[in-house]
């Protein structure tokens, strides 16, 4: 691993273990709700989706692999895991997508505060938008750096705009068998999550998304 990429591919290793803990978060939701029929349930999922081995190294990871590739294959493998999870429980229960959503926004929230603890902000940093989108691209896993993931539209210090004109997840989440928009309701449950746990003054709005039939998607992130 190069030195030039070595830091760019740890970087991307943080976003997909940041997709890992939010599916653990909904996981222990899960059954914290379903009580044993969850186990089953996941169990049904894990036999086809193997949970990750959290003691490997990235390095070991993609030994005798392309990096590129290799880091590709482990954000599909977990997003896959995480869609065939969640539409296993919203086939079998009626109220799994507000249980998921709210598992996933209390995580985003957990995120947003670590994030400030790590950069050591200050109350006053933590309001301006900007800062939070910034902080929001090292925890949120939107494809491959190659890929067009989040694109500002306008950026100040107190509103922040930014759009996709593609679904990097679309393909992965109905290969799992999940419902499109249902998996980005919970994704930006964690968005919103996050910008709270940044600032709690903060609000987090989609107001476009490809999964509800737009064009393209557009968030907007307010500071009251």
């Amino acid at each position: 691993m190069s030195m030039v990429l070595g830091p760019i591919h740890h970087w991307m290793f943080g976003k997909i273990k940041t997709s890992e803990a939010r599916e653990h978060s909904i996981v222990s939701a899960f059954k914290a709700k379903y009580g044993t029929e969850a186990d089953a349930l996941l169990n049904q999922v894990y036999a086809k989706h193997p949970q990750p081995d959290n003691t490997k190294p990235l390095e070991e990871l993609l030994a005798n692999k392309s990096i590129h590739q290799g880091i590709q294959n482990l954000i599909i493998e977990t997003e896959t895991r995480e869609a065939a999870i969640i539409a296993a429980f919203c086939a079998k229960y009626e109220d799994a997508e507000k249980v998921a959503i709210d598992a996933a926004y209390a995580h985003g929230i957990q995120c947003g505060e670590e994030a400030v603890k790590s950069k050591g902000l200050s109350a006053n940093e933590c309001k301006s938008t900007s800062k939070a989108f910034e902080l929001l691209g090292d925890y949120l896993c939107d494809g491959m750096p190659c890929d067009r993931g989040a694109q500002i539209v306008d950026d100040s210090e107190e509103c922040t705009t930014w759009d996709h004109e593609d679904c990097v997840h679309e393909k992965i989440w109905k290969n799992a068998g999940a419902n499109f928009l249902t998996m980005c309701n919970i994704v930006n449950a964690w968005i919103s999550g996050f910008c709270k746990g940044v600032c709690s003054s903060s609000e987090y709005t989609r107001e476009k998304a490809i999964a509800s039939g737009d064009k393209s998607c557009l968030s907007v992130l307010k500071n009251k």
